[in-house]
């Protein structure tokens, strides 16, 4: 992760999200439909879990309430997003690190969550190339990606315009099948798409063979 990104991640609040969802109206809506597309999505896990991107640990919160788990760990570059994940869930393992480079051993994890985070990285490659070392054979990786539609992409510019919190974290784009053909060139075989919230919004559901 560039140091840039890395400095621009870290001004946003560790509250951030639980704030917006509690005073504005379009982000729990926003937040709400993630949550249901993404419930739909997932099945009961017995073992470890990775939310790669946690921040502070608000979605990784709703992941366990999915999953039920015996162990969590959590990754983020944002060290102040990770203490307060560390409060949030006590029992989780929450690390700052680069999901380019994931501080694991292979074959570790019964699935990994990547969530609305691929975009913000400088090498998305690596990143699912990291997941598909991790992750244990016959296992999945659950990832979130904006489909940067027109849509999409309106909203997003005039989002940025009232809160530019975010301005200039997108690196990349995700348009058509761009996720699919990068996640089976890491070794993923692609079990499920799904586009919700207008098609602005794509959950992609990868095995290891």
């Amino acid at each position: 992760m560039s140091k840039k990104l890395t400095e621009i991640h870290e001004n946003v609040s560790p509250d951030h999200y639980d704030t917006g969802i509690k005073n504005n109206i379009f982000q729990r809506v926003w937040h709400f439909t993630r949550f249901r597309a993404l419930s739909k999505m997932t099945e009961p896990v017995d073992g470890t879990i990775l939310d790669i991107g946690c921040h502070s640990g608000l979605c990784t919160e709703k992941i366990m309430s999915w999953t039920h788990p015996r162990e969590v760990y959590g990754i983020d570059i944002s060290p102040t997003a990770i203490e307060k994940a560390k409060r949030r869930i006590k029992a989780g393992k929450f690390v700052i690190g680069d999901a380019q480079d994931l501080p694991y051993e292979g074959d570790f994890f019964d699935a990994i969550f990547c969530l609305e985070m691929l975009e913000h990285v400088d090498f998305p490659e690596q990143v699912l190339s990291q997941i598909h070392r991790v992750v244990k054979k016959g296992k999945c990786a659950l990832i979130l990606i904006p489909t940067d539609n027109l849509l999409f992409r309106t909203i997003w510019f005039l989002w940025n315009i009232r809160h530019p919190v975010w301005k200039h974290v997108h690196v990349q784009s995700f348009k058509e099948e761009v996720l699919e053909k990068m996640a089976e060139e890491a070794g993923f075989k692609v079990e499920r798409v799904e586009k919700f919230n207008f098609g602005m919004l794509k959950i992609v559901k990868l095995i290891k063979p």
